[in-house]
């Protein structure tokens, strides 16, 4: 692990295939993807190599968190690379990668080029929510 990298692991109560899809189908990132407790988010992608999304993702206290980027790599169901841009950084790199394990699957998620110790713990944290999240939805 680099020390400009945040690695979360969570098993997630379902298949490989329904993992990837919640990561890729906007609709299901919906319910999903947001780091906090009654937050909303809204979703759009463009689900291919070089094709951009967009996550905006809404506190219910009113706060709002937009993240764009572009898919380097699709390999469904086991890995996802995009960049991530935000009012906080600029050119960082994810990767999720889907391993079948007993129980469900691995769920890693690797956040690379985050070069300020703040940063890196608040997408630890936010990366966490979600994945907390994710597993909720398939609780």
């Amino acid at each position: 692990m680099s020390e400009n990298q945040v690695v979360v692991k969570k098993v997630i109560k379902a298949s490989p295939e329904e993992v990837y899809e919640a990561f890729t189908d906007p609709r299901i990132m919906s319910r999903w993807f947001y780091p906090f407790d009654g937050g909303r988010v809204e979703v759009t992608n463009t689900l291919e190599v070089g094709g951009a999304y967009s996550i905006v993702m809404f506190e219910p206290e009113g706060g709002k968190y937009e993240h764009t980027g572009e898919y380097r790599e699709l390999r469904a169901p086991e890995r996802l690379v995009f960049t991530w841009n935000s009012e906080l950084v600029q050119g960082t790199v994810v990767t999720v990668t889907l391993a079948d394990v007993e129980g469900g699957t691995e769920v890693t998620v690797t956040h690379d080029f985050l070069a300020i110790e703040k940063i890196r713990e608040d997408h630890r944290m936010g990366w966490t929510g979600c994945l907390n999240n994710l597993d909720k939805l398939f609780a």
